[in-house]
């Protein structure tokens, strides 16, 4: 785990990140990062990781997309 100040390094520029983009952007964004990082990988099962962790990522920013749609349906 990272130290506290990079920690809160980190929490901060989510913050941040989180006032300007939505939730699903962001986490589908990171499936991409994700995904680029396994093509440049050392080891098979390193490629697997990061692949598990972009498709994971990109399901969650599906549902929080599908999530957002209902909430302004029911806003209305």
């Amino acid at each position: 785990m990272a130290k506290k100040s990079q920690q809160d390094e980190l929490y901060n520029s989510l913050v941040k990140l989180t006032k300007k983009f939505l939730p699903d952007d962001i986490l589908y964004e990171l499936s991409l990062v994700y995904e680029n990082i396994s093509v440049n990988s050392e080891s098979e099962a390193e490629v697997e990781f990061w692949l598990k962790c972009s498709k994971t990522t990109a399901n969650l920013s599906g549902g929080m997309e599908k999530w957002f749609g209902e909430m302004n349906e029911e806003k209305k």
